[in-house]
């Protein structure tokens, strides 16, 4: 498995990076940079500002379980996904982070 530069917006091979959103991450809450959402390329940028570590996993349509690894505080990291229309789940899967605040729903439309 290859990782991933932590200061890279474009992941390797990705061809396009399309929309970048940065999720910022801190106990226990995460705030996007970007509320509206149409279908589409998007790279999240998770940041973990925030004093433990972090992750940041994305589930919905066409979508399961595409996560980033672990973030140690002060660090970032990509993901890039393919949004398609409907609801998609933003979390941490980091311990009980998602049941402590850390869960986002949106929506593509």
């Amino acid at each position: 498995m290859s990782s991933r530069a932590a200061t890279s917006a474009a992941p390797a091979g990705s061809g396009s990076t399309g929309t970048v959103v940065t999720a910022n991450e801190s106990e226990f809450k995460i705030s996007l940079s970007s509320t509206t959402f149409t279908p589409g390329r998007y790279t999240f940028i998770a940041k973990n500002v925030g004093q433990a570590p972090h992750a940041l996993e994305i589930d919905g349509p066409g979508v399961s379980d595409r996560k980033t690894p672990t973030i140690s505080p002060g660090a970032s990291t990509p993901v890039t996904v393919a949004l398609q229309k409907g609801s998609y789940e933003v979390y941490c899967p980091v311990d009980s982070h998602k049941a402590m605040g850390m869960d986002l729903h949106i929506t593509v439309s």
